[in-house]
C-alpha cells in the first residue's frame, strides 16, 4: 500500500535520533550479529556525490547511520552553513539508504565515533591521503575507530561538492564578487594559496607595539533620565580581552612557529598576569615595565543586544616613554632583531615607539612589516610617514589619507606616493566593506570584501595585517595577499572582540571553500 505524506513524515522523523539513543540502537545491532557502517560529515547540501557514498558505505554492513556536524561546529567560513542543522537532518532522513541520523555534540566525529562503535567508519575518497586534510583531524578519527574496533575506510565514488554547487547556485555574494572568486579559480588553486600559508610556519617573528586591554563593559539602554540630560543604562556584565599587540601576536602565532613580543606593560600585576595568560604558548613576552603609566585599557560600554558600542573610556599615558624606559626598550630591542626573521610594528600612537625606536627599527637589516593606527587619542598625529622606511605597509584608507594630508584625492595616487616615501615593496590599504587593494612594483591588485555578517569590526585590521605580514615577507603575489587579508577580514569581523585569534584551519577551509 502506498504510504501516505503523514506516514512518509512520520518515518523520516523516526530515523532522526539522539547520540544517546543511537548508541542504545546499535549496541542491540551489535548484539544481533549486524555490522553497523557510520558516515559523517555537514551535508550543507545532498547530492548526487552523498549518493553514491552512501550506497558505496552501505556495501560495508547491514546498518547505516549518519552523524551532522550541528550549526555551531561548522568551520567553512562567513555564510556557511547554507541550511540550518534540522533541515540536514531531516534531509538525510529522507533517503532510504540512510537507516539512522544524529546531530554530533562535538566539533570533530572522534568522541561520537567512540560513542558509537561502528564496524567501518567510512569517508569520501577524498580522505584517502590524509595529508590533503587541512584540519589534521583524519588521523584523530581513524585512532578513534580503531579503538573502538572498528576501521576506516573510504569510498572511491565520483566527487561532487556541496560548497561548489553552493557557489554556482546558491551564493550570497553579489555577481561582482562571484566574477572575482571565478577569477581567482582560474588563477589559483586552494591548496597552492593554502601551501603559501603552511610555508610561514617556521619563521621567527619579532612584534613591536603597544600591549591593550580592551574591556566590553555590556549595558542595557534605559532611557534619558527625566531630572537629567543624560541616557541611562543597566549594567549587565563585563568581557576584557587583550588586544593590540598582544592579539596581532597571537594571529601570527597560529601560522609562524616563534613569536617573541616586545610591549610595555604598566604596574599592575593582576593586568600583567592577565596578558601572559591570554598568550599562545609559542609567544614569548619581552614586557617593558612603565610603573608610572598604566597597561593601555579602552573600556567600550556596548549594547549587548546589537553588539553597538555607545560610549568609551581609554585609561592611557600617550607621552612618549621617559628616557630611562626608552633606554631599556631599545637595548631589548637591539637585542632582539637579530635572532628574527622579520619584525611586525603594530604601532598604536600611545607613547611606545619614540623617535629613536622608529629609527632603530627603520635602520635594522630586518624585512619590516608597518601598521600604524589612527584613533581617538592620536587623530592627526600617528601617521605612517613617521617612519623613514618600511618594507610592507597595511593601513586603512583614513590613515592614508591622514598620512598624504589630502582628504579627497584618488586612492592610487596617494598610496603610490607614500609607498615611494616609505621605499616598501608592498603597500596594503583596507577599505572595510569595500575591500582592499595593493600596490606594488608590479602594478595594483584589488579585492572585493568577502564578509557575510558582522558581528563586531574592532580588531579585524589587526588579523589582516599579522597574517598577511609573513606573506609580503615570503613574497606571496600581491594579488593573493590581498585575497588572504579579506579572507582574513571576514573572519575576524565574526570574532566579538579579541575574543580569540584566527585559527589557521578555519581560514584554511574558507580559502577551499570559496574557490570550489
Amino acid at each position: 500500500m502506498k504510504k501516505t505524506p503523514a506516514q512518509s513524515r512520520s518515518d523520516m522523523s523516526g530515523k532522526i535520533k539522539t547520540l544517546a539513543e543511537l548508541a542504545l540502537i546499535i549496541k542491540e545491532a551489535r548484539r544481533r550479529g549486524r555490522k553497523v557502517v557510520q558516515c559523517h560529515g555537514v551535508f550543507d547540501l545532498v547530492h548526487p556525490g552523498h549518493i553514491v557514498h552512501f550506497k558505496e558505505a552501505r556495501k560495508h554492513g547491514d546498518l547505516l547511520v549518519v552523524t551532522v556536524t550541528p550549526d555551531r561546529w561548522v568551520n567553512k567560513g562567513p555564510g556557511h552553513p547554507l541550511f540550518s542543522e534540522k533541515l540536514r537532518l531531516e534531509s538525510l532522513a529522507a533517503l532510504a539508504l540512510v537507516d539512522y541520523v544524529a546531530l554530533n555534540e562535538w566539533p570533530t566525529a572522534a568522541k561520537a565515533i567512540k560513542l558509537l562503535r561502528p564496524h567501518f567508519y567510512v569517508k569520501g575518497h577524498d580522505y584517502a591521503d590524509h595529508k590533503a586534510d587541512v584540519t589534521g583531524k583524519i588521523d584523530e578519527e581513524e585512532a578513534a575507530a580503531r579503538s573502538a574496533g572498528g576501521r576506516l575506510v573510504t569510498t572511491e565514488g565520483f566527487t561532487s561538492s556541496s560548497s561548489h554547487l553552493i557557489n554556482r547556485f546558491f551564493s550570497a555574494y553579489p555577481p561582482e564578487t562571484q566574477e572575482y572568486l571565478e577569477g581567482m579559480r582560474r588563477l589559483h588553486s586552494a591548496d597552492s594559496i593554502i601551501g603559501h600559508l603552511q610555508a610561514l610556519s617556521r619563521l621567527k617573528v619579532l612584534v613591536i607595539g603597544e600591549a591593550i586591554l580592551d574591556q566590553y563593559s555590556y549595558c542595557l539602554p534605559l532611557g534619558k533620565s527625566p531630572k537629567e540630560n543624560l541616557v541611562s543604562t543597566k549594567y549587565s556584565h563585563e568581557e576584557l580581552f587583550a588586544g593590540g599587540a598582544v592579539a596581532t601576536a597571537n594571529h601570527l602565532a597560529g601560522f609562524c612557529r616563534s613569536v617573541t613580543l616586545l610591549a610595555n606593560l604598566g604596574p599592575d600585576p593582576k593586568e600583567d598576569a592577565f596578558v601572559r595568560s591570554k598568550l599562545r604558548r609559542n609567544v614569548r613576552l619581552e614586557s617593558v615595565r612603565t610603573p608610572d603609566r598604566p597597561t593601555v585599557r579602552k573600556q567600550r560600554f556596548v549594547d549587548p543586544d546589537q553588539l553597538r558600542k555607545v560610549f568609551e573610556v581609554q585609561y592611557l599615558d600617550d607621552t612618549p616613554l621617559d628616557e630611562r624606559t626608552e633606554k631599556a626598550c631599545h637595548a631589548r630591542l637591539a637585542r632582539e632583531l637579530p635572532r628574527h626573521d622579520l619584525v611586525v610594528v603594530n604601532d598604536f600612537g600611545h607613547g611606545l615607539m619614540t623617535p629613536r625606536l622608529r629609527a632603530a627599527v627603520c635602520a635594522s637589516r630586518k624585512f619590516l612589516a608597518l601598521n600604524t593606527q589612527s584613533n581617538s587619542a592620536n587623530h592627526g598625529f600617528n601617521a605612517v610617514t613617521k617612519y623613514s622606511h618600511a618594507d610592507y605597509v597595511a593601513i586603512d584608507e583614513l590613515e592614508l589619507r591622514v598620512a598624504a594630508r589630502d582628504k579627497y584625492g584618488s586612492i592610487p595616487d596617494l598610496a603610490a606616493a607614500i609607498r615611494r616615501q616609505l621605499k616598501a615593496g608592498q603597500f596594503l590599504v583596507s577599505r572595510g566593506r569595500l575591500g582592499s587593494f595593493v600596490l606594488s612594483q608590479c602594478g595594483w591588485h584589488e579585492s572585493p570584501a568577502l564578509a557575510l555578517r558582522i558581528v563586531d569590526r574592532m580588531g579585524a585590521g589587526d588579523a589582516l595585517f599579522a597574517v598577511t605580514s609573513p606573506c609580503a615577507f615570503r613574497g606571496v603575489p600581491p594579488d593573493l595577499l590581498c585575497f588572504i587579508g579579506n579572507c582574513v577580514g571576514a573572519l575576524a569581523v565574526e570574532i566579538v572582540g579579541n575574543r580569540e585569534p584566527i585559527e589557521p584551519v578555519a581560514l584554511f577551509k574558507f580559502i577551499k571553500t570559496l574557490l570550489k
